[in-house]
């Protein structure tokens, strides 16, 4: 790990948790990012908000009844939104609990499904009605606006996922090391964007590296050995690059 004051871009945000990092949904209308975190060992799944613009937290692992079978879905206008399961066995989502931003419940329904979010509310449905018909609700709320909705426009998610190549000439500097795996890169705002894996004696390390006019600005370990190729690099919203390091225990976000 490289130290503090060596290189020149710093965190916006940086948060280490009990459990490992399982989800992570960014908030297309605020600066907010939820994080879904579980506790394999002590079968206990939490859930966290903060504004990564400021660095601040909004709520850090709190958990809601019957917590490890509810899930991490939406981030909305602030509010995280969570969904459970139809049965055990099935992927299809059942219920809705509403988070606030200052980690209490807003309100819960168990009878509805969260299908989308529209920029005039939540888009759901009854999951005991068939076939499916979409309604309108309240983020806010939770009540109904309109009991039937045919069409909606989806809020924009202003998401910018890395470009994946196995052209390391791509990577300037490292082409004397022993690079594994597909290389995720990604340009915005001057700067060059780099996850990549390094082949020791032990395994692997994922490293990322980013450079503004090819000048390191950041270079930083986000696993210690690690026997498989991590498949997770990094995503940016809202010009700010987020990736998962520690092993997997600690989200962190920079400005670009």
């Amino acid at each position: 790990m490289h130290s503090d004051d060596k290189y020149t871009l710093k965190p916006t945000l940086a948060e280490k948790f009990s459990g490992i990092v399982w989800k992570i949904e960014a908030d297309h209308s605020r600066t907010v990012v939820a994080v879904e975190t579980r506790d394999l060992a002590n079968h206990k799944a939490t859930y966290s908000a903060f504004d990564y613009k400021t660095g601040k937290c909004l709520f850090k692992e709190e958990t809601v009844q019957e917590g490890w079978n509810w899930g991490l879905d939406r981030v909305y206008e602030g509010t995280v939104f969570l969904h459970s399961y139809a049965t055990d066995q099935s992927p299809e989502h059942k219920g809705i609990i509403a988070i606030a931003p200052d980690g209490k419940i807003k309100w819960q329904q168990f009878n509805k499904a969260l299908y989308d979010i529209s920029n005039e509310g939540l888009i759901t449905y009854n999951t005991l009605i068939q076939p499916r018909m979409m309604e309108l609700q309240s983020a806010e709320t939770g009540l109904t606006i309109k009991s039937s909705v045919k069409d909606y426009q989806p809020v924009y998610a202003d998401i910018v996922l890395p470009e994946i190549s196995a052209d390391y000439a791509l990577l300037p500097g490292y082409k004397s090391l022993s690079l594994k795996g597909p290389l995720s890169y990604c340009s915005i705002n001057n700067k060059d964007c780099y996850v990549f894996h390094i082949q020791e004696d032990a395994g692997f390390i994922q490293k990322l590296l980013i450079l503004e006019n090819g000048n390191i600005i950041l270079e930083e370990n986000l696993t210690g050995i690690i026997q498989k190729l991590n498949p997770e690099a990094f995503f940016i919203v809202q010009e700010h690059l987020f990736c998962i390091r520690a092993d997997k225990h600690e989200i962190v976000s920079y400005l670009l």
